[in-house]
């Protein structure tokens, strides 16, 4: 009898043992994959930043032909709460 509960014991602490083993790895896991799409967010902040700064937008714009709009061409609009009003 006294056997048998220490192998059941042993058995019980083997298997703690071996889920713990297997939580720690995929913690190891997880926390690899984090930093991963950390760094991979700081570089597309990085590349987000870049190319929508004024100067790179101003040279893509001169490499496209755009130039700024002519008095002429812009435009004044109403808000939703104004159109309302004048109702």
């Amino acid at each position: 009898m006294l056997s048998g509960s220490v192998f059941v014991l042993a058995a019980a602490l083997v298997w703690v043992r071996a889920l713990t083993v297997k939580a720690t790895y995929q913690f190891v896991e997880k926390e690899r994959h984090y930093r991963q799409m950390e760094q991979e967010t700081q570089r597309l902040r990085v590349k987000w930043l870049k190319m929508t700064s004024p100067k790179k937008l101003e040279v893509l714009a001169e490499e496209l032909g755009l130039e700024p709009p002519k008095m002429s061409q812009n435009l004044k609009l109403q808000s939703t709460e104004a159109k309302r009003e004048n109702f």
